[in-house]
């Protein structure tokens, strides 16, 4: 609608004016009137019409007066006189001061008509023009952003020479003396993410590039732009702090006026444009850190010490857990899963790839090893693929320990709830002891020991499951051994007998022929026989 403003010093005028005319056919609001001249300027700066229908002879102030103050100050308005007969050269030097028109009082309606379609035409004009200048400067701005942009990243990438034109018009916009990279992300939480389709995503980064512009770049305290999806400021700027605080004052505003959480990274304050590359880098490098420290932060820049091997540290804390699960109650399974998630983190310190991959890599060693053990595990805990997926989801470290140890109880509880594959393990566990130790001392005390039970009753879930008593069946393993000694090898009995746990050859014999009904000697002899 075309806004519309009606002056007279004679309300019945006014009052004429309003009745004469169907203005909304004419798509114009009245949306005023004066009885002065000074009060209809007031009303064209409080009311910013788009068209004005005066008397050229107001009190105050003449028609010629506010004309030349509208055309002096460059208002768009247009301005249609009413005249009395005798002031008809009075008006045409308003038309020659730029008035559309001017009536001659009483005013017709045809008349008026006409005037109003030459106003129209006008108004329409002017606004289509300012439309075309409107889209101008815009696709201008939109081409200067587009090479700023392009500038930066190169300067960024470290590709742009300060010969160039580009490096040039850059350091022009971005004065200095000193230079810092920010990277803004918003936290992308698997729960609100899950909900967001890709318009609305497109929105949220919209909306915070919109915020990043108009605190940086409009305030010309330095320049934003898109890289690798993230948003990107560099910060002209003298004072080291100021950067800091800029962060925390444009995290606050997005929280307050988007609602929404995102985290801030900085680099060092550069020297200069050329180290934009290094300030990038350690931009990046400090966004790596909200992993480890959590979300919603402003993190700064803080070099990294040497990462040292933990190789073996791990290794004994991941047989620490495998021994745990077998055998031990879940708090000092979770323990020992704390401890070995603790160290990780530690040493992984920085570095997000490293801390996910040594995890999985970890996992996989233990899921495997509890696997040997005869533990059933599900399938999808067997699945390595899906478990490496699982892990680099997880937007912080403390969010992956707490996945990771819930699937660890997962594991715990089903092994718990099935005694009998737990009794299983034990068992497994102590026949690999004894296999192993064979030639060891190995008392029932010992073993009992190393099941977590009392000798009295290790003894009795010894025979239920093997059906043999417990110094029986090491004697089996023992003989068994022996016997692959005497067939494979030259040693004599009585080194054999030593190398089973015996430490009286006589009563390794009587042992032996005990088992085979043979001695050893014996033995051996008639085994050569039958393979000559």
């Amino acid at each position: 609608m075309i806004r519309l403003i009606l002056a007279d010093d004679e309300p019945i005028i006014i009052k004429g004016l309003r009745k004469l005319m169907d203005w909304e056919s004419f798509g114009m609001e009245i949306v005023g009137h004066a009885y002065d001249g000074n009060e209809l300027m007031q009303l064209i700066e409080d009311l910013n019409p788009d068209l004005v229908i005066s008397d050229i002879s107001m009190p105050h102030r003449s028609g010629i007066e506010i004309i030349k103050e509208i055309k002096q100050r460059g208002l768009p308005v247009k301005v249609i006189f009413i005249s009395a007969y005798q002031e008809f050269s009075y008006a045409r030097d308003a038309v020659a001061f730029g008035a559309v028109d001017y009536l001659v009082k009483p005013v017709v309606k045809q008349q008026l008509e006409s005037v109003l379609g030459k106003a129209i035409s006008l108004i329409t004009e002017h606004n289509e023009e300012q439309k075309r200048k409107g889209k101008l400067q815009l696709l201008e701005r939109k081409s200067r952003h587009e090479e700023m942009q392009d500038a930066l990243i190169q300067l960024t990438d470290g590709n742009l020479s300060p010969n160039t034109k580009s490096f040039q018009e850059t350091d022009t916009q971005l004065q200095g003396p000193r230079y810092s990279v920010m990277i803004v992300e918003v936290e992308r939480l698997k729960e609100e993410t899950a909900r967001w389709t890709e318009k609305e995503k497109k929105l949220i980064e919209f909306a915070i590039g919109n915020m990043l512009q108009e605190v940086i770049t409009d305030t010309g305290i330095g320049y934003v732009f898109m890289k690798r999806d993230r948003h990107v400021c560099v910060l002209s700027h003298g004072e080291p702090e100021e950067p800091f605080m800029l962060a925390e004052d444009m995290q606050k505003k997005i929280e307050t006026f988007l609602k929404l959480k995102v985290s801030a990274s900085l680099s060092r304050p550069a020297s200069g444009l050329m180290r934009l590359a290094v300030a990038y880098r350690e931009a990046e490098q400090a966004m790596e850190m909200k992993y480890f420290v959590g979300l919603n932060r402003v993190l700064g820049f803080v070099p990294q010490g040497q990462q040292h091997p933990f190789d073996k540290e791990l290794y004994e804390m991941q047989w620490e857990i495998i021994r745990g699960m077998t055998a031990k109650a879940w708090p000092e399974v979770q323990a020992a899963l704390a401890g070995w998630l603790d160290t990780i983190k530690n040493e992984t310190y920085g570095n997000r790839s490293l801390a996910v991959s040594t995890c999985f890599s970890s996992m996989s060693f233990i899921i495997q090893e509890l696997s040997k053990s005869g533990v059933r595990l599900s399938e999808r805990a067997l699945d390595k693929r899906e478990l490496q997926q699982l892990l680099a989801s997880f937007e912080t470290f403390d969010w992956m320990s707490t996945e990771i140890i819930g699937l660890f109880e997962k594991t715990y509880s089903e092994m718990d709830s099935d005694s009998g594959n737990k009794d299983k393990i034990v068992l497994a566990k102590i026949k690999q002891y004894i296999d192993e130790h064979y030639s060891e001392e190995i008392t029932l005390e010992s073993m009992a020991s190393m099941a977590f039970m009392n000798p009295y009753y290790f003894s009795s879930f010894f025979k239920k499951h093997t059906k043999q008593n417990f110094k029986q069946y090491v004697t089996e393993v023992r003989m068994r051994h022996a016997a692959d000694m005497l067939c494979l090898t030259d040693l004599m009995v009585y080194e054999i007998a030593d190398k089973v746990g015996y430490n009286n050859a006589r009563h390794f014999s009587d042992m032996f022929k005990k088992m085979y009904g043979k001695l050893p000697i014996e033995y051996r002899q008639d085994t050569k026989k039958t393979t000559e």
